[in-house]
C-alpha cells in the first residue's frame, strides 16, 4: 500500500466526518448532517451571487428553510436551529475544530485545526459601518465539502463554474482560480468530444437523431442557446473582475500569475466557442435532414400481434373451433429449434474408443460373416502402475514429488513416452485436489482414475497405507527450466505434495 497521501486523504475526510458532530438537538438529531451540509450549500450560492445576506442571523434562517424543505419542520425548536448553527461556526469550546490526522512525513499522529465558516472581511467592513453584523464565508474546508457533494458541471451546466472562477478573482484567490479555469478547459474540451462523437455518427447514420440522446438535445434547443449567451456574460464579467483587480491590488497581486489567469480565461472562451459552434453544427445538420431528406426517416410500420390479429382479426371475427387458438398461439410459445443431429449419427462419427476383437479362422473357413463384439478400450493399470509406483514413494517418504527426467532411469523414460495412459493421469491431478479415500474400495472402485491409481498402488504396496486421508495438490515447478523433455515425451514439471493429512 502507498501511504504517501494517506495524511492528506486522513485531513479531507476530517472534515466530513465531523460535520455535525457533538450536537445536541432533540428531535433534530436523526437530521443534523443532512441540515448542516444544506446550510453550507445555501451560503454557497449567497457567495456565488455576491449576497451579503450572510450573518449568524441569516444563517439561522437558511437552517429553518432547510426544515421546511425537508418537512421536519415540527421537529425544530429556536434552541435546536439556533445550536446547530453555533455548532457550525465554532467548535465547543469556542474556537477551531480539531481532529487527529496521520502526519506521513514524521509517522505520527497529529492535530488538525479547522473551521466551516470564516470571518468576510470586506463584507464585514461594510456591515459594520451600518447595522454592526458581522457576515460570514464558507472556509476552504467547507469548499472542499461542497466540491466533493455534486459534480460541477454536468452537460452545458457550466455557468455555475464561471462564477465560482468570477468569486475567486473577487476575493484576489488568483491560484484557485487558474486550478478552476484549467478543470473547466479540460471538461469544455471533453464535452466538445462527445458532441463531435455524435455529430460523426449523425453523419454516419441520420437516424441517430431518434436516439434518446437525439431527442433530449433536441428539447433542450433554446436552454442551450440561453446557456450560451449567459456563458458569454460571464466571460465579460470575469475579464472586468481581473481587470479591476490588476488595477486595484497591484501590490499585492502577483502581475505574472495575473497574467497567466487572464491567458486562461481567454483560452476557456475560445474551447466554450468551439463547443458551442459544434452543437450549433449539430443543430443545423439535423434540421437539414429533417427538411429536405425526410425519407431517410420512413419505415415500414411494425406488425404488432395484438393490433393485427388479435383486434382487427379474432375479436371481430372468431375461430371456426378451439382448436384453431392452438395453432394461433403455438408460434408465440414453440419456435422452431434449430436442427439437431440425431444421436445415431453422431455415434457414427465416432472411431475410436473400442476395440473388435480378433475373428476366428473358422469363421473365415465357412464363409460366415464376422460378427465383431466391441468392448470399451481400457487403461492398462498394470503398466500404470509401474510407472507411478516411485512417484508416490516419493511423496509418501517425503511428503512430494516433482517429474523430471532425472527422476526415472532411462528405460523407465522411455516407458513414460510410450504409455500415454499414464502421462494423462498427470493433467486429472493438476485439475483439482484429491483427498487420498479412507477405506479401500471393494473391487478398485472409486470415483475417478486417479483414486483408482491410488486404491491399487495401496493395496498392493502396504507401505503407501501411510496416504490415506491425505490431500494431493498437483503443481507446475516454478523454476526457470520449462518443459521436461526426453525422447518421445514433453511435459510440464508437475509437482504432487501432500498439503493436509
Amino acid at each position: 500500500m502507498n501511504w504517501n497521501d494517506f495524511g492528506a486523504r486522513n485531513r479531507r475526510l476530517n472534515p466530513l466526518w465531523s460535520l455535525g458532530a457533538g450536537m445536541n438537538l432533540g428531535e433534530l438529531q436523526p437530521y443534523k448532517e443532512m441540515i448542516a451540509l444544506s446550510v453550507l450549500l445555501q451560503v454557497y450560492y449567497l457567495e456565488l451571487e455576491s449576497s451579503e445576506q450572510r450573518s449568524r442571523e441569516d444563517l439561522v434562517e437558511l437552517a429553518w428553510n432547510s426544515l421546511e424543505r425537508f418537512g421536519i419542520t415540527k421537529h425544530g425548536s429556536p434552541e435546536s436551529v439556533e445550536r446547530l448553527v453555533d455548532g457550525l461556526l465554532w467548535s465547543g469550546g469556542g474556537g477551531d475544530f480539531e481532529a487527529y490526522y496521520y502526519e506521513d512525513l514524521s509517522r505520527e499522529i497529529a492535530v488538525q485545526k479547522y473551521k466551516y465558516f470564516t470571518v468576510d472581511e470586506d463584507a464585514t467592513r461594510t456591515s459594520w459601518e451600518e447595522n454592526g453584523t458581522t457576515v460570514y464565508r464558507l472556509s476552504e474546508y467547507a469548499m472542499e465539502l461542497i466540491f466533493m457533494s455534486h459534480e460541477i458541471i454536468d452537460e452545458f451546466q457550466v455557468s455555475i463554474k464561471l462564477l465560482e472562477i468570477q468569486m475567486h478573482i473577487k476575493h484576489g484567490r488568483v491560484t484557485r482560480a487558474m486550478q478552476d479555469v484549467n478543470e473547466l478547459i479540460s471538461r469544455v474540451r471533453k464535452m466538445t468530444q462527445q458532441q463531435q462523437e455524435y455529430r460523426n455518427a449523425l453523419r454516419r447514420n441520420p437516424k441517430h437523431i431518434f436516439s434518446e440522446y437525439g431527442t433530449r438535445r433536441h428539447e433542450r434547443l433554446e436552454e442551450i442557446h440561453q446557456q450560451f449567451d449567459e456563458e458569454r456574460k460571464h466571460f465579460d464579467n470575469i475579464h472586468r473582475s481581473l481587470a479591476r483587480l490588476a488595477n486595484d491590488e497591484k501590490d499585492v497581486i502577483d502581475f505574472n500569475e495575473l497574467r497567466q489567469l487572464s491567458e486562461r480565461v481567454e483560452l476557456s472562451r475560445r474551447v466554450h466557442d468551439e463547443l458551442a459552434g459544434v452543437v450549433l453544427s449539430i443543430f443545423e445538420t439535423e434540421t437539414n435532414l429533417r427538411l429536405n431528406f425526410p425519407e431517410i426517416f420512413w419505415g415500414a410500420a411494425g406488425f404488432n400481434f395484438r393490433t393485427h390479429v388479435w383486434e382487427e382479426w379474432v375479436k371481430p371475427e372468431g375461430l371456426p373451433d378451439g382448436d384453431s387458438l392452438e395453432t394461433l398461439i403455438s408460434g408465440l410459445f414453440s419456435p422452431s429449434q434449430d436442427f439437431i443431429y440425431p444421436l445415431a449419427w453422431a455415434w457414427e462419427e465416432q472411431e475410436v474408443g473400442f476395440l473388435p476383437e480378433e475373428g476366428t479362422d473358422d469363421s473365415e473357413e465357412a464363409g460366415v460373416e464376422e460378427d465383431y463384439r466391441y468392448v470399451p478400450r481400457g487403461i492398462p493399470w498394470t503398466e500404470v502402475c509401474e510407472l507411478w509406483l516411485p512417484v508416490f514413494t516419493g511423496v509418501a517418504e517425503q511428503g512430494s514429488f516433482t517429474f523430471t527426467a532425472e527422476a526415472f532411469p532411462e528405460d523407465t523414460r522411455q516407458r513414460w513416452a510410450e504409455t500415454p495412459n499414464a502421462v494423462d493421469l498427470w493433467v486429472q491431478f493438476f485439475h483439482s485436489v484429491i483427498t487420498v479415500q479412507e477405506q479401500e474400495a471393494e473391487g478398485h472402485g472409486a470415483a475417478d482414475e486417479c483414486q483408482k491409481l491410488i486404491q491399487r498402488l495401496i493395496a498392493d504396496h502396504p507401505e503407501l497405507e501411510v496416504l490415506r486421508g491425505a490431500r494431493l495438490r498437483t503443481t507446475i515447478a516454478s523454476e526457470p527450466q520449462g518443459n521436461v523433455c526426453f525422447p518421445g515425451l514433453e511435459i510440464s514439471p508437475y509437482t504432487i505434495t501432500i498439503v493436509e493429512k
